[in-house]
């Protein structure tokens, strides 16, 4: 952590120890982590004393599954949320009352700083399922006293005649989804820019530069871009969230203290790039101390125009599990995006898949084109060539690039998976 973090972050030294405290009081679990690591508690006296703590992962939030971390009751257990569980069994988190009421403040708070007003109508595009996003933003923005559309997922037709029909002007969805949103609008003769839509806020998925440009271009000037980062441990929407400037994504510090780490060392770093550590202050069914994100990202420390002076995300640089590593390469998921993304020939919509070949690594990313074709002409197998070299020479390997037409990867609800590693098979 650099200087300014520490400094920044000594005004929460009391509500962290009070929350270390009542995790080890009420947790198990935790008390044997610190017990086992022989630690002393009343050692933590200052901010920097953090690290003497020891981290915790996703994989400690699944001892003892499913409530083997809480710190409550579960008759106090006012809700249940949990993530996709797409590469296994899902986390399951619960809520308190108490919890709950936390989190809408906080979302409150950042819809407010994003731009968002009373009078506005919210329509909300993200799964009413077991996810975080919908029920955070709904119940939160509905208590604050904005009118709700909860549409969820999927059914864009649909989607598009509520925001033509009941003049949305906040849409809250994922930039894969918003950007899908458009395509369907255009093929039903409707230009998104004629709507109400002022705000654009998107999460669940990473945001890229690249596709930050696109979807301006799709919407139009006015509207604002904004991003919001979040995760189901950290009860969802919130832990950083772009004010109206979206210029960073400012870190809810009310609610978190955080530390950025060595991605592979897990030892402190005092770059302004690393893993991101959390710490909460408030939580009461789930606290986290020192939890690894596995969110790798860089860190702003200058002064913001709103009036914020909390620390910003100035960029997520990705995960360490969507860190692609082909033939001793390392590259990001939006490294490659960014590069797809910088060709107006390129849509938003790729897959990349891994195979092995006689023991060697093969990578082929399929893009859908931007123009219609039925079979492949030269200009499109000059473009893929193009490509091919031009990857070669950003990231060091060679990548197989296909342009597949319009509309063949299928369209996925939620977060989208983009890379299909098929070497473990």
């Amino acid at each position: 952590m650099t200087t300014n973090a520490l400094d920044y972050q000594k005004k929460n030294l009391s509500c962290f120890k009070k929350q270390l405290n009542y995790l080890y009081d009420n947790n198990k679990l935790y008390q044997k982590k610190i017990i086992e690591n022989d630690i002393d508690l009343s050692s933590i006296k200052k901010i920097t004393d953090i690290t003497k703590l020891p981290l915790l992962t996703k994989k400690d939030l699944f001892t003892d599954y499913p409530y083997g971390f809480y710190s409550t009751e579960i008759k106090n257990i006012a809700r249940y949320h949990a993530t996709s569980g797409t590469t296994g069994k899902p986390l399951i988190v619960g809520f308190t009352k108490k919890d709950l009421i936390t989190r809408n403040k906080m979302v409150i708070d950042i819809c407010k700083r994003a731009g968002i007003k009373k009078n506005d109508v919210v329509q909300i595009c993200v799964g009413y399922g077991m996810f975080t996003g919908a029920f955070s933003f709904h119940d939160a923005l509905e208590e604050y006293g904005c009118t709700i559309i909860p549409t969820s997922s999927g059914n864009t037709e649909k989607q598009i005649f509520y925001m033509k029909t009941l003049h949305t002007t906040v849409l809250i969805t994922s930039p894969s989804y918003a950007m899908h949103i458009y395509e369907v609008a255009k093929e039903m003769g409707i230009d998104v820019k004629d709507l109400n839509i002022r705000i654009l806020k998107v999460g669940s998925e990473l945001l890229t530069d690249e596709m930050k440009k696109r979807l301006q271009e799709a919407y139009g000037k006015k509207v604002i871009i904004n991003q919001d980062y979040g995760m189901t441990e950290t009860m969802g929407p919130g832990l950083g969230s772009e004010c109206k400037y979206c210029n960073g994504l400012h870190l809810y510090t009310k609610n978190f203290v955080y530390e950025l780490v060595d991605p592979i060392t897990k030892l402190p770093t005092d770059k302004n790039v690393g893993e991101l550590v959390i710490s909460t202050l408030h939580n009461e069914c789930l606290p986290l101390i020192r939890y690894a994100t596995n969110d790798i990202v860089e860190i702003d420390y200058t002064k913001c125009k709103c009036g914020n002076n909390a620390p910003r995300i100035k960029k997520i640089i990705g995960r360490c599990d969507d860190m692609i590593k082909c033939k001793g390469v390392k590259i990001f998921l939006s490294q490659v995006e960014d590069f797809i993304l910088k060709h107006k020939f390129c849509t938003s919509n790729y897959e990349i898949i891994l195979t092995t070949e006689k023991y060697i690594d093969k990578m082929k990313i399929e893009i859908e084109a931007i123009c219609d074709f039925s079979e492949k002409d030269e200009k499109i197998v000059k473009q893929e060539k193009r490509l091919i070299e031009e990857f070669k020479s950003t990231f060091g390997i060679y990548a197989k690039i296909i342009f597949v037409p319009p509309n063949s990867i299928k369209r996925q609800n939620g977060k989208v998976k983009r890379i299909k590693d098929l070497r473990k098979l």
